[in-house]
């Protein structure tokens, strides 16, 4: 626990606040006695007649003390300093400042590292990404449902772990997921976290407990509702949707109206059924048709993602499959032929003898172009 005086803001302007804090650029104490160290020699050296030893030393401590900062000496200085007056809002900052540090000195994979901290002076250093949060980076993951599973599984990784001990973040929104040096998504932002055993609110009674337009709607039934995972988990699938989307703001649960609908935007990228069958089971109105908590996301999420790696397809009707031979036709369920499924039996060599193990039932489809016929796992 350190001072706040050990870190040196980089610029007077915060990076961003909001209601309970302010967030500054800072340079790590490391950093800041290295420059001030180069400052001392310039100072000593200026108006003096150089020889060549002296000369190389000012000009070294010249570039030092002008280079860009690397992103390893920076971090991000969040003083909580609440807007409205009175003993509640500081004990309401307070309290989450708390919360925030008790979940980020774990230093738990997947999370903003915890820097620094001083619970008596208010304020936390966490480390500092460059390329900021996912919200200037939708584009990245836009019309490309690969990518952004494969990016959105380590996301559901972070939270069902935190749901394991159990804790619900209930602020998960693009603006607080940070992109890491290699593009991994960092979760960010404990404010308003929910930890077990927790001895008071941090909200007041009928203060929302969540980002307005990522709150699940069963929230807006209680004035305090009960902090569930699903919380979590009807969030995060809202930031899967802006990902694949390229938007901010998902209006309530209406991932399948048309002007919403990733499986109508890009229409030619069939892996956008998978994104819609993670929505079916987390943006959703009822807590009951909600997967139950990250972990269970996880099971979804990582099978689909994994399919979708392979280059699998959701095999069901309604969601068109390219023919693999002409490329253009789709395949249907050759439903015309009577019994159409094939029973394939599964063998094996046990000491030479062969065993019989399964038996798979598989579906025949058709290409509607040029006839040919595919054989699927049923």
């Amino acid at each position: 626990m350190g001072n706040i005086s050990d870190w040196e803001k980089v610029e007077s302007e915060p990076l961003g606040s909001g209601g309970q804090s302010t967030v500054y650029l800072v340079r790590k104490p490391e950093r800041r006695a290295a420059r001030e160290k180069s400052f001392k020699t310039l100072r000593d050296l200026s108006g003096q007649g150089f020889d060549n030893q002296r000369a190389l030393e000012f000009a070294r401590s010249s570039v030092d003390v002008a280079r860009k900062e690397q992103p390893s000496e920076l971090g991000a200085l969040k003083i909580f300093e609440p807007r409205e007056k009175g003993p509640e809002a500081e004990q309401q900052a307070l309290g989450r400042m708390r919360n925030e540090i008790a979940v980020l000195k774990q230093n738990r994979p997947g999370l903003l590292q915890l820097l620094d901290y001083n619970e008596s002076e208010n304020w936390i250093v966490t480390e500092y990404c460059p390329k900021g949060t996912l919200e200037r980076h939708l584009n990245k993951y836009k019309g490309n449902a690969r990518l952004a599973l494969a990016s959105f599984v380590s996301l559901v990784q972070t939270v069902a772990q935190l749901h394991k001990e159990p804790i619900v973040h209930r602020d998960i929104k693009p603006q607080n997921i940070f992109l890491g040096d290699a593009d991994n998504l960092l979760l960010g932002d404990f404010g308003i976290v929910f930890l077990p055993n927790q001895p008071e609110r941090l909200s007041v009674t009928g203060e929302s407990v969540g980002p307005r337009d990522f709150m699940p709607p069963w929230v807006l039934l209680d004035e305090q509702p009960i902090i569930n995972p699903t919380f979590d988990v009807y969030m995060l699938g809202k930031v899967l949707w802006c990902m694949v989307a390229g938007r901010l703001k998902l209006h309530r649960e209406d991932f399948r109206d048309r002007r919403f609908n990733v499986t109508v935007l890009f229409p030619n990228d069939p892996d956008m059924h998978a994104v819609n069958t993670i929505l079916e089971k987390s943006v959703v109105t009822r807590e009951e048709d909600c997967l139950g908590s990250a972990q269970d996301l996880l099971l979804v999420v990582g099978a689909l993602a994994e399919m979708v790696q392979r280059g699998g397809r959701i095999l069901r009707d309604g969601v068109p499959m390219r023919c693999r031979v002409c490329q253009v036709g789709i395949y249907y369920r050759a439903q015309r032929i009577p019994d159409s499924s094939v029973s394939l039996a599964v063998n094996r060599l046990v000491n030479g003898v062969d065993q019989h193990i399964d038996v798979l039932r598989m579906s025949p489809f058709i290409c509607d172009r040029c006839g040919h016929v595919q054989v699927f796992k049923a």
